[in-house]
């Protein structure tokens, strides 16, 4: 193309012999400043493709990310339903007094464990590594943050703060004064005496109350954590990358 230009403007120059330097060497400058633009151009369009295909790649990757963590929200969330229907029945033995069972070590043990918060954000620190800027459509970027910086570490404090706090300042003293450990199993020393101590059914009744709390929220962040879910899916589609 600039071949095509040069052979053209030096015939219109020749043309004109008084002119001919004179175009000529503006000519030159003409054509080294349109190639200058046009590399500029090219080079500008390739970067910003770059970073549209990396953006995109991170938030296929994010969104693999999302998918774990709802599926270890929602086993957790299995476990501690579980867990409170053993709260529930180890609750009902001083109401109703219940005879003694072999399955009572088991039950102590199932309602005592609470399991961990395990969430994945390797897309997310690589985002924040290569600049958030990288995400184009500022609402998804909003809704991402809100859900990294905000959602997940309210869940991360207040699922574990409380339980935590409590079991070495009451649990502990109240199941070592009435049990013996067995195989990570509490076995009853006195178990007539265990279910006249108003204070250790109270004890487990606020744990029963912190676990359903624990539960709802871990329900509320699978819902947020779908709805960032479905925000990329559409982001991705309006791209026509999914």
């Amino acid at each position: 193309m600039i071949h095509f230009f040069r052979k053209t403007r030096k015939k219109l120059a020749e043309d004109n012999q008084f002119f001919k330097y004179t175009r000529y060497a503006i000519g030159e400058i003409l054509l080294v400043v349109i190639g200058i633009l046009i590399a500029l151009q090219i080079n500008n369009w390739n970067e910003e493709r770059k970073s549209e295909l990396r953006e995109l790649s991170l938030l296929r990757e994010l969104r693999t990310n999302l998918e774990t963590n709802i599926q270890n929200l929602e086993s957790d969330i299995v476990k501690q339903r579980n867990s409170i229907k053993y709260f529930d029945y180890i609750l009902r033995l001083p109401v109703d007094r219940l005879p003694y069972s072999d399955s009572l070590p088991r039950s102590l043990s199932t309602a005592s464990y609470a399991p961990d918060v395990v969430l994945t954000a390797s897309a997310f620190e690589t985002f924040k590594s290569e600049g958030l800027d990288l995400i184009k459509n500022d609402s998804l970027r909003r809704e991402i943050l809100n859900l990294f910086e905000v959602a997940y570490p309210t869940l991360m404090q207040e699922t574990r703060r409380l339980e935590d706090q409590l079991w070495p300042a009451v649990v502990i003293p109240l199941y070592q004064k009435h049990f013996s450990s067995d195989m990570d199993q509490w076995i009853p020393n006195d178990y007539e005496q265990w279910l006249d101590d108003k204070e250790f059914f109270n004890m487990l009744s606020f744990r029963k109350t912190l676990r359903q709390f624990s539960t709802n929220i871990k329900l509320e962040t699978v819902d947020k954590t779908s709805e960032v879910i479905r925000l990329i899916d559409e982001e991705l589609e309006a791209r026509g990358d999914h």
